[in-house]
């Protein structure tokens, strides 16, 4: 009896360390991922050279996690989060870029203004 019962939790804990050592596919992290891409692409990334680098850098990564899910999902997990991060920061860049070429413009009419 109390083999059988040693063996019973044996494979009850065995059965449980191998669902908890799985990951299920990043589905909802690859998606926010992509959003997170077309974000940056139409926050005007593809025309600022540093945030370019960084939407390519992002896009790979994803390629990369795409091709990993299912198979390694951790991993997939972990280019997904990379992926997120390059494309908010090619969104960040783009929009400091932006930014600073409308504050050149101001001071550029400013200049105009006090000069007339």
């Amino acid at each position: 009896m109390r083999i059988g019962m040693i063996t019973g939790l044996m494979v009850l804990s065995m059965t449980i360390a191998a669902c908890g050592g799985s990951l299920p596919p990043p589905n909802d992290e690859f998606a926010a991922a992509k959003t997170d891409v077309g974000a940056a692409e139409a926050g005007g990334a593809p025309n600022v050279p540093d945030a370019k680098l960084h939407l390519q850098l992002s896009q790979e990564d994803l390629q990369k996690s795409k091709d990993l899910i299912d198979k390694d999902n951790k991993r997939a997990a972990s280019l997904i989060a990379v992926a997120r991060a390059e494309a908010q920061l090619a969104l960040s860049l783009a929009k400091a870029s932006i930014a600073a070429d409308q504050a050149r413009q101001a001071q550029q009419d400013l200049q105009k203004a006090k000069g007339n």
